[in-house]
């Protein structure tokens, strides 16, 4: 049974108004990414023109670094609008596409649970899964032209990075005893000292306390 799924199934209208939106946040982030680029430019221009080495190397420093966060804002955008991703979660197994790094390349995989021995999260947020006993799990790789070959596991583990957080989130707080995830169980505090009396809510009916 399937679960969750991203992108979401849009009818035409939708479709046309979720391209018109795409179109125009895409436009805007690369105009913040050209005014990064110019401003980067003019910071490192502007180092040329003193001769204290220090002051000079700090706005070299400032310029690139301009550039560089414009590069990657734009990189980050666009990897979270591109439409050949995809996730699927069903109770029993995960499909999902993911791009390798900024190539052209992308992975897809085809997760049953029962193959999973444990996951976990990285620094990252990215979901890691260990697995066991590889037979019905999937894993290929489809080069830019459309070509597909097999992808082999390192150490039988594969990190999953999803451009959709609602994905993640099914996996982990739905599933989480299926792909054997380590779920937190905060111990919950009550109060048993009943101090805020039918008195009080007289005047304090919203229950602040006062605040």
């Amino acid at each position: 049974m399937l679960l969750y799924e991203f992108p979401p199934k849009l009818n035409r209208a939708e479709k046309q108004a979720k391209a018109l939106n795409d179109l125009q946040y895409h436009s805007k982030i690369k105009k913040n990414m050209l005014k990064n680029f110019v401003m980067g430019a003019v910071i490192i221009a502007l180092s040329f023109m003193t001769k204290v080495m220090l002051i000079k190397a700090v706005l070299i420093i400032i310029g690139a670094a301009n550039i560089i966060v414009g590069i990657l804002i734009y990189s980050i955008s666009a990897y979270s609008y591109d439409t050949k991703l995809y996730s699927k979660i069903f109770d029993d197994r995960t499909e999902h596409c993911q791009r390798m790094g900024y190539s052209r390349n992308y992975l897809h995989m085809e997760i049953y649970y029962d193959e999973v021995e444990r996951s976990e999260q990285n620094p990252q947020g990215k979901l890691i899964f260990y697995m066991k006993n590889i037979s019905k799990s999937k894993f290929w790789i489809e080069g830019k032209n459309g070509e597909k070959k097999d992808y082999q596991l390192r150490d039988n583990c594969i990190t999953l990075d999803f451009a959709d957080i609602k994905a993640k989130l099914t996996l982990v707080n739905d599933l989480y005893e299926k792909i054997n995830y380590p779920k937190k169980n905060y111990n919950k505090i009550e109060d048993d000292d009943d101090y805020y009396s039918e008195e009080d809510l007289k005047w304090d009916r919203l229950g602040k306390h006062g605040l």
